[in-house]
C-alpha cells in the first residue's frame, strides 16, 4: 500500500491530538492484533497491515497480503505467542501518532494505529537464520573492505548512488557508498565509520548520522515527498551546518 507522506504528516498531527492519547482504544486495537496472531488468522490480520512491511535487512520486505499470509509462520512463532497473554494496557505507548507495545513483557515489537500495523520489530529464530544465510551470501561477493560486517541495517539506491549501512563486528555503524554503475564487489567511493544512531522519539525507524570532517551525512525517514513509500529514506548532506543536498533513497534489498 503506497502512502502519500504529506498525508501522513497531516494525519499524524490530527491523530495524535485525539486517538493516540487514548490508551484504552490503543489497547483494544493491540489486543485485537494479538488475538488474530494467537488464533493464526493470517488472512484477517493481513488486511490490517500497512504495506510494505519492512523486515530485517537483507530479508525481503512484505509487499502485500498474499506475501504476508505466506510469511506469517516465520513472522510470529510459538515464542512470540507466549507473550500474548501477558499483554496489558500498561504496555501501550502512544508516540508520534502511533501505539507501541512497550512494557515489562514487550519491547516495541509491534507499532500500529487505528488503520493497523506499521512495524513488526520481532524477529523469530527462523527469520534470524534466513537473515544470516543472506548475509553470508553477500560476504562472498561484496568488496573485501566490507566483509567484516555483522548485520546489515539498510541498503538504499537513488538514480546516481547506492549505499548500505551495516553494523560491524565491533558494534559500530558503517556507511559505504558507490556511484552509479559500480558493483558492490568494487571498492566503495566512501566509507564512514562510527555513526550516531538516533531512535528516541522517532518510531518506528531510527535515523543515522555520519560525519566526515566538516560534512554530515544523515539518513532519515522522508515525510515531504508526495509520491514515496513509507519505507523510503532521505540522505541529507550538510557542510558546516548548511544543507547542501537532499537525495531520495529507495530500499534496494
Amino acid at each position: 500500500m503506497k502512502i502519500k507522506s504529506l498525508l501522513i504528516v497531516a494525519f499524524t498531527a490530527i491523530f495524535f491530538s485525539s486517538f493516540a492519547q487514548d490508551p484504552k482504544e490503543g489497547y483494544a486495537i493491540g489486543k485485537k492484533i494479538l488475538n488474530l496472531i494467537n488464533q493464526n488468522k493470517a488472512t484477517e490480520l493481513a488486511e490490517m497491515v500497512n504495506y510494505p512491511l519492512q523486515r530485517l535487512s537483507p530479508v525481503p520486505d512484505i509487499k502485500n497480503e498474499k506475501e504476508f499470509v505466506a510469511y506469517f509462520p516465520i513472522l510470529f512463532d510459538a515464542k512470540f505467542k507466549k507473550l500474548i497473554p501477558k499483554f496489558s494496557q500498561k504496555e501501550v505507548m502512544a508516540r508520534n501518532g502511533m501505539f507501541g507495545m512497550v512494557g515489562e513483557v514487550f519491547n516495541g515489537e509491534i507499532w500500529y494505529d487505528e488503520s493497523g500495523i506499521y512495524t513488526v520489530n520481532y524477529n523469530s529464530d527462523k527469520e534470524m537464520a534466513l537473515e544470516k544465510a543472506l548475509n553470508d551470501k553477500t560476504k562472498t561477493i561484496i568488496h573485501p573492505s566490507l566483509r567484516d560486517f555483522e548485520t546489515n541495517i539498510l541498503m538504499l539506491k537513488s538514480k546516481n548512488l547506492e549505499l548500505r549501512i551495516d553494523y560491524t563486528k565491533d558494534g559500530k555503524c558503517r556507511y559505504a557508498s558507490w556511484s552509479k554503475g559500480k558493483a558492490i564487489s568494487q571498492k566503495p567511493d566512501l566509507i564512514l565509520v562510527g555513526a550516531q544512531e538516533i531512535s528516541d522519539g522517532h518510531p518506528p525507524y531510527p535515523f543515522y548520522v555520519f560525519k566526515n570532517k566538516n560534512w554530515k551525512y544523515t539518513v532519515t525517514e522522508e515525510f515531504e515527498c508526495e509520491d514515496c513509500d513509507m519505507l523510503d529514506r532521505m540522505l541529507i548532506l550538510e557542510e558546516n551546518g548548511v544543507q547542501k543536498s537532499r537525495i531520495l533513497m529507495r530500499i534496494s534489498k
